[in-house]
């Protein structure tokens, strides 16, 4: 779920040689390649799923973890139709991390982060809401690995990381 603690485990695993591909810095540039305000972030999303399908967003990272190294993490993923489009074009398994923490402390986060999408765009609840039907609590459960993030430290986290990686 957003400001669950997907982009603090990936900056670990960067620190373990990994590159980071984040799909929300995808659909951010193209959002600003196409001059679209950030309020309209889940209204481009959404369209660009019922155009393209649900795995739309992947469709478009795709290009971005072919360029990138062997050791990839690709932050973001919100359906099993994305996670199955990165298997078949990159031709492997994709080993997937879950990441879970409350509402309450993702609403903390939120207020602490303040990105321009978390001050101009849609409600807390109706971005959960959309995530949920786009299929991200069904992508979680299948999961190979989750990581429950609330309250840890970083050290603590750290420690959960390497124990996966």
């Amino acid at each position: 779920m957003p400001l669950a603690g997907k982009t603090t485990v990936a900056g670990l695993l960067e620190e373990e040689g990994f590159e980071v591909i984040d799909m929300g810095d995808v659909v951010r540039k193209e959002l600003e390649k196409r001059g679209i305000p950030a309020e309209k972030t889940g209204e481009f999303v959404n369209n660009q799923r019922e155009e393209k399908g649900m795995d739309a967003i992947a469709q478009l990272t795709v290009p971005y973890i072919q360029e990138a190294s062997e050791k990839v993490v690709i932050t973001g993923m919100r359906g099993l139709g994305e996670k199955e489009r990165f298997e078949d074009k990159l031709d492997e398994e994709v080993e997937m991390i879950a990441v879970w923490a409350s509402k309450s402390t993702r609403k903390r986060r939120r207020e602490e982060r303040m990105r321009e999408e978390d001050i101009e765009g849609d409600e807390f609840e109706e971005r959960d809401m959309r995530e949920l039907e786009n299929g991200i609590g069904r992508l979680m459960a299948l999961s190979d690995h989750m990581i429950i993030n609330e309250g840890l430290e970083l050290e603590e986290l750290e420690r959960e990381v390497k124990e996966i990686g």
